[in-house]
């Protein structure tokens, strides 16, 4: 627990930027979302890993580690869910 702690914040937004390029890009090449059910299912879990990672390190440091993690975790949905509160 004290390892996901310490580095589950890095090994996620980069396993997860990884699984989600792959992902897009096995997308992209057979030029199809349906011809195997892996490439969408490996983005989709790089997604998860990458929000993961940014959920981690705000709650660490009070502070999101890029913008595009601060708007992502501003969405209604996950806005339920972010470690920062947005200000009133």
């Amino acid at each position: 627990m004290i390892a996901l702690w310490t580095f589950g914040s890095g090994i996620g937004r980069v396993i997860g930027l990884v699984l989600i390029l792959d992902g897009v890009g096995g997308m992209a090449i057979h030029n199809s979302v349906t011809a195997t059910p892996r490439f969408p299912i490996e983005a989709a879990i790089g997604l998860g890993l990458w929000l993961a990672g940014h959920w981690i390190f705000a709650a660490k440091h009070g502070q999101y580690r890029s913008r595009v993690a601060q708007r992502v975790w501003r969405l209604p949905v996950l806005g339920w869910v972010a470690p920062i509160r947005r200000a009133s």
